[in-house]
């Protein structure tokens, strides 16, 4: 009992830099009717497979996905963004249509962890 109390003590002086710790989220914009939506699904389905990646989607035609499109300004469908968050500080990266999805790939495996994929240029 004495060591676990111990041990309990030592973690909780344990002092962490927020600056230190990042996490992300990928948030993703789809119309349902939207050609380009429906061509990139498989692909976003491939991510969150192949990457383990939690991925929140939104259908901009749900009252709720239309306010957070409005929130997050979105212009075009599909659109993807990324979010990390330094502390307090945020940065976004925003990938608009099916191209730029594709190219998100990368950024995506390195926040998971994974081995980012071979550059195909």
């Amino acid at each position: 009992m004495h060591l676990l109390v111990s041990l309990l003590l030592a973690i909780s002086s344990l002092q962490v830099n927020p600056v230190e710790i990042e996490r992300y989220s990928i948030i993703y914009f789809f119309n349902p009717d939207c050609p380009s939506c429906r061509e990139i699904a498989p692909f976003i389905d491939y991510l969150k497979e192949e990457y383990e990646a939690v991925i929140y989607s939104y259908n901009t035609r749900s009252p709720v996905g239309y306010r957070l499109g409005m929130q997050n300004r979105i212009r075009y469908v599909p659109t993807l963004i990324i979010q990390i968050e330094r502390g307090e500080k945020k940065e976004v990266k925003r990938y608009e249509g099916v191209l730029e999805i594709k190219e998100a790939e990368s950024q995506i495996a390195i926040l998971t962890g994974a081995k980012p994929p071979p550059d195909n240029n």
